[in-house]
């Protein structure tokens, strides 16, 4: 087999040939070319160099100045309140203080008044944390001394409330008759055995006249076992005075009844040996001794 040879087939040369209009053309689009290249390049670099050279501050480097003078204001509010709060309290203070009439300077709720010393640091222009410490603490104190003190003033007021209460039940169910028995415990007429008597006995002529000890209203007026007809009186402040044995009742529930009133008349109804006038005084739904309130109204 015969291959045909290779310089048959060899490839001929191309010649471009441009005439004097195509290659202006062609170097004006070149030059234009070089141009925009150059351009674009430059915007680049500008662009480039302009970010690089502005700082960037992040984020982080600004967060927390920006939490911390949140928290001082939302801290300052509070103090604001708690100021407020303060002065409210002096004066529910110093007005109970003056409706008891206490002018003792230990109940001396009035911030005004001498005062003075060096001023070491003005407290209404603090800003940092550990001055908002140093208010806090001293809002803690003076809370701290205003407690003690209304504490105190309750105290007071709580006996001033009692010695009333005794002055104003220190009055006698009955204007005559004998003591035939006080609280306490005592030997049962009935039984024989010791058992507790809840409060003291006023022996007399039945339909002896029975009064009220103190204004008050009528909570209870009928029969209960043991006592038979009696009439029970609330005076406020939890107390309540109970009449009981009587023969009739002249009160009725819900009625207004006046110092000295007549509510009933002595008898023997319910669990009595003999005509006479069982008296209690409860206390917050608790028998006390009548005796203390008796003997007020002994004094007089």
């Amino acid at each position: 087999m015969k291959f045909p040879s290779w310089r048959r087939y060899a490839i001929k040369p191309l010649t471009l040939r441009l005439t004097p209009a195509a290659l202006g053309t062609f170097a004006t689009v070149l030059a234009f070319l070089s141009l925009a290249g150059g351009a674009i390049g430059y915007a680049v670099g500008a662009h480039h160099t302009t970010t690089a050279a502005k700082p960037v501050i992040p984020a982080v480097a600004v967060a927390p100045a920006v939490a911390r003078d949140q928290q001082i204001q939302v801290m300052n509010q509070r103090i604001a309140e708690l100021q407020a709060r303060m002065m409210r309290l002096d004066a529910l203070g110093q007005h109970l203080a003056e409706s008891a009439n206490l002018k003792s300077g230990e109940f001396n709720f009035d911030p005004k008044g001498p005062s003075g010393g060096p001023l070491v640091q003005d407290l209404s222009v603090m800003g940092s944390h550990p001055d908002i410490r140093d208010r806090l603490q001293v809002l803690s104190s003076e809370i701290e001394r205003r407690e003690n003190q209304l504490q105190a003033l309750d105290s007071v007021l709580a006996g001033k409330r009692l010695q009333d209460n005794r002055q104003y039940l220190g009055n006698l169910p009955v204007r005559q008759g004998t003591v035939t028995s006080t609280f306490g415990y005592r030997t049962d007429p009935f039984t024989g055995h010791a058992a507790f008597h809840p409060g003291m006995d006023f022996s007399g002529p039945e339909g002896t006249d029975i009064y009220a000890v103190a204004p008050g209203v009528v909570v209870y007026a009928g029969e209960r076992t043991g006592y038979g007809n009696v009439v029970e009186i609330d005076h406020g402040n939890g107390y309540v005075t109970r009449y009981a044995h009587a023969r009739s009742l002249l009160a009725r529930v819900g009625d207004r009844v006046a110092k000295d009133q007549l509510i009933a008349l002595m008898g023997n109804t319910g669990r009595s040996t003999g005509t006479h006038l069982h008296y209690e005084v409860l206390q917050n739904n608790r028998q006390i001794d009548p005796a203390t309130f008796v003997h007020l109204a002994l004094r007089k």
